[in-house]
């Protein structure tokens, strides 16, 4: 039976990081859109204090997201690279053969 390494546990938290950066994208590009859409309806929309937060701190977390990803991908790439530094370095080579050098 082949043991499977383990899990990264950076690589599950880049990817939830990765998800929340793009939802947060989506929603302050298209947020405003869709208010100024409502507003030239006739229709002013809600006061909403997350669309406020949005418009004001958006950039703000668009950029702690991306130091976020930036983050767990280093993290990631370094468990990995550390975990394959301590392995046995025969395994998954290809033992050479003589077939392999060319005759002249």
């Amino acid at each position: 039976m082949s043991q499977s390494e383990p899990r990264n546990p950076f690589y599950l938290l880049l990817l939830l990081v990765s998800l929340l950066f793009v939802i947060t994208a989506l929603a302050y590009a298209v947020v405003p859109v869709l208010e100024e859409k409502a507003a030239q309806a006739g229709q002013a929309p809600p006061p909403s204090p997350f669309r406020n937060a949005l418009r004001k701190e958006g950039w703000i977390w668009l950029l702690a997201e991306v130091g976020a990803v930036i983050l767990f991908s280093f993290l990631s790439m370094g468990l990995d690279r550390l975990r394959s530094l301590r392995k046995d370095p025969q395994t998954g080579t290809i033992p050479p053969s003589d077939t392999d050098i060319p005759s002249r």
